[in-house]
């Protein structure tokens, strides 16, 4: 299989890549619209900071990442150097470690060698270097970045498999004599673990292929030193990077050989070192030039690096590699003079300054600077993607900035950081988390697939929320119980141990003032379940009440369509006001009549869903519950609320719950009963326990949002009608407290207090129009 062909593979459902130079466009072009049009969508790539840097300077920030897949400024003493592809699937996976950076020429144009690595149900022994690979990433993300283990847990929640409570990060050769995987580490360098795999074979020679070389050969020299000094075969191109021959004279037994003719007109930009030994054939094939900072690593201010070694056969390897025959092509000394005259040490340009990072999340822009800046930084600017500019965050010399952004508004797609002496950092890509945790998540089937879809094409709050939230927390539960998870080991995966973690409500926010304090700008970790039942219907109550801005997901999704046939879903969702007037019916027209009893059996509907909620709320008194139930009673208010009549005035077919019945399905009594349920059998918030995550605060300030604004409209509306005054003081009984303890959590984070404000802007715009309700409302 060619490399660029595995990313067509169906079957995975996340990639985790690593990469030096890190090519957008080719990239885009190439591996990331065949991974999501094979089904693979939680996509995470790290690539070295100054090579990202470099290329979003010469080519501009990237279309896709950050809000399409998840991009990660990885930074090593000497150079962020491995190339790794993880490919995982619940039921198979694939790791490929190799030469071939993710730009154009290491995806087709080069040279380039890569090993793999396969887990399947055949091959359980292979799950531990998967769990090595995983442990490896983690050692590289910033701690600044909130998606990460986010994507991370989406992973081993899909792929069970993961999960191994004996697992040992720490190099080991025993057990793994015939496959191993090799990375730079704290406690020992490459080239040790070379050694140590090699065990005690004589090696007799030395076969490496390797494009660059430093200076003194010094990778040569430790190299052939910690294999016992056996004779060494160099294989390189005569006409690509030339080779610091001038050294040769303090080696003995170093031969040169050209095999320009193997790489076919390509640059041979493969690395390989091949230990021929008296018993077998050892082969170490990854991202390592042969060279002193990639085979020492960063404890000495080398390079972070990745290889995977093999045991084969003896006299197999030069054989299977296609190098049987490199012994026919000595170089002549004309040649190695040649060589010589060309060579170069690898030059590096003044790299790009870097900006730092953008992270978006619940209409909150955050900038956190990087660890080194050249001059005070003075601000922000904001672009979409198109480069238009949309806003300008002030920084006045500070490490961390944050700018709010509506809802409603064009999302940022990047920045440039500029600093008080004139110039300019190189484009900040912005981590758009909200849409991530939208367009990463794995395409869905049977049920769960139906019920996402009609989420997702809803326009009109209706019963059938509450039904498809409990279906799917129903295909929740079945999911939990088909996979058992083993418990994880501290010291080896902590940031998996806190992401199942819940608190008290009360500890919660103790814990999110203290980290906001600190100046982390999300508080805590980004951990919730996107994809679960709460997250989808919430998501589809801000979506109806226009909490949401112009769809970068859907001018994405068209692009990537552009570059490959990827089946997405194009079908607008209609509404029946869309069919009315499409069929020349709605306001003005006349429509056929609804029978009496039609309306009352579906109001009393409304009144069993209220009833159903309480006798809920009653299993669950003095029990601690989660900010689903938040969802499930914000749900219930927001229906209730569309199909409320107005205080005056017509209205429309589909407003059945008066202001006043006897009948007791008038909406002031039916929200006043919900409301009920906050300081009631469930104490909402008293009780609430909620995950470590930011998103988790986002659902309970809706959920409050949603509250206050449903008592004060049950309030208009009952007094407006005579009728109903004796529901007047019950209302404002429920009133009053909500609101103290509403202003006393919106103290605690001034963007809390923001993004209630919009919320209750929208219900304005949602309802207050509909209901026909004081324009004073919200005062």
């Amino acid at each position: 299989m060619k490399y660029f062909e595995a990313f067509g593979e169906g079957g995975f459902h996340s990639a985790f890549m690593t990469t030096y130079a890190f090519g957008s466009l080719a990239f885009e072009d190439i591996p990331f619209p065949k991974l999501r049009g094979a089904g693979c969508r939680n996509i995470i790539v790290l690539a070295d900071t100054g090579m990202v840097n470099q290329a979003f300077s010469d080519f501009g920030p990237p279309r896709f990442a950050g809000s399409s897949y998840h991009l990660i400024k990885a930074t090593a003493p000497g150079a962020f150097h491995p190339k790794i592809t993880m490919l995982l699937g619940e039921n198979k996976a694939r790791l490929m470690v190799g030469s071939a950076n993710l730009t154009a020429l290491g995806l087709g144009g080069n040279k380039e060698q890569v090993a793999s690595i396969t887990w399947s149900t055949e091959t359980p022994e292979n799950v531990k270097f998967f769990m090595a690979a995983l442990h490896y990433l983690r050692r590289y993300v910033p701690a600044e970045d909130h998606w990460f283990s986010v994507g991370l847990q989406r992973a081993l929640r899909s792929s069970p498999w993961l999960h191994n409570d004996r697992f040992n990060p720490t190099f080991s050769a025993e057990g793994m004599e015939t496959l191993n995987l090799l990375f730079d580490r704290r406690e020992i360098s490459i080239l040790d673990q070379i050694v140590s795999c090699v065990g005690d074979d004589p090696i007799g020679r030395l076969v490496v292929v390797s494009p660059y070389w430093d200076s003194t050969l010094e990778g040569v020299a430790r190299l052939r030193a910690g294999l016992g000094d056996p004779a060494i075969d160099i294989l390189i191109e005569d006409t690509a990077n030339g080779f610091p021959a001038s050294e040769l004279p303090r080696f003995s037994d170093v031969a040169l050989f050209d095999v320009t003719s193997n790489s076919a007109g390509r640059f041979l930009h493969a690395k390989l070192i091949i230990a021929l030994g008296k018993a077998f054939d050892h082969v170490i094939s990854g991202s390592m030039n042969c060279t002193f900072p990639a085979l020492m690593g960063p404890a000495l201010g080398g390079n972070a690096e990745a290889a995977i070694y093999k045991r084969v056969p003896q006299g197999s390897a030069l054989e299977a590699l296609g190098l049987s025959n490199y012994a026919a092509f000595p170089f002549e000394k004309e040649q190695l003079a040649r060589l010589g005259e060309t060579f170069k040490e690898i030059e590096t340009r003044t790299p790009s300054v870097d900006g730092g990072l953008l992270t978006l999340q619940a209409g909150r822009m955050t900038w956190t600077a990087p660890k080194k800046l050249p001059s005070d930084p003075m601000s922000v600017q904001l672009y979409d993607r198109d480069g238009e500019v949309l806003a300008h965050l002030d920084i006045g010399g500070a490490k961390s900035a944050a700018l709010s952004i509506a809802p409603t508004s064009q999302r940022p797609k990047y920045g440039v950081l500029a600093f008080v002496d004139g110039t300019t950092s190189a484009p900040m890509h912005v981590a758009d988390l909200d849409y991530l945790a939208v367009t990463t998540l794995p395409p869905q089937k049977g049920r769960k697939k139906r019920l996402m879809d009609k989420l997702a094409e809803a326009i009109h709050e209706d019963l059938a929320l509450i039904e498809a939230l409990n279906q799917l927390e129903a295909i929740e539960g079945e999911e939990r119980s088909s996979h058992t998870v083993a418990k994880v080991k501290p010291q080896a995966q902590e940031e998996v141990a806190h992401e199942y973690a819940v608190l008290p409500y009360e500890a919660f926010t103790r814990a999110r003032t203290l980290a906001n304090a600190q100046g982390k700008p999300f508080g805590l970790y980004l951990n919730s379940r996107h994809d679960r039942a709460a997250n989808l219907v919430s998501r589809c109550l801000n979506q109806m009440i226009g909490l949401v801005g112009p769809d970068l997901v859907e001018s994405e999704e068209k692009d990537l369509q552009a570059i490959s046939a990827v089946d997405f879903r194009i079908t607008e969702p209609q509404s029946e006001d869309d069919a009315q007037r499409e069929s020349g019916s709605g306001p003005g027209t006349s429509r056929p009549p609804v029978a009496p009893s039609q309306t009352l059996g579906t109001a009393k509907k409304f009144q069993e869903a209220v009833t159903a909620f309480e006798k809920r709320s009653k299993a669950l008194t003095d029990k601690r519950i989660s900010t689903s139930e938040l969802v499930r009673l914000r749900a219930l208010m927001q229906i209730i609320l569309s199909h409320a009549q107005p205080l005056s005035g017509s209205h429309s077919a589909s407003q059945i719950l008066p202001v006043y019945t006897a009948g007791g399905h008038d909406w002031p009594r039916l929200i006043g009963r919900l409301l009920q349920q906050h300081f009631g059998a469930s104490r909402a918030l008293q009780n609430l326990s909620v995950e470590n995550d930011e998103a988790e605060q986002q659902r309970v300030i809706e959920y409050l949002a949603l509250s206050n604004w449903s008592a004060k409209a049950a309030h208009a509306a009952v007094c407006s009608n005579k009728k109903a005054e004796p529901l007047r003081l019950p209302i404002e009984r429920l009133m009053a407290p909500l609101i103290v303890q509403t202003q006393s959590i919106l103290s605690v984070v001034e963007s809390d207090r923001a993004y209630f404000d919009e919320l209750t802007s929208q219900l304005d715009e949602r309802f207050a129009r509909r209901l026909r309700l004081p324009k004073n409302l919200s005062t």
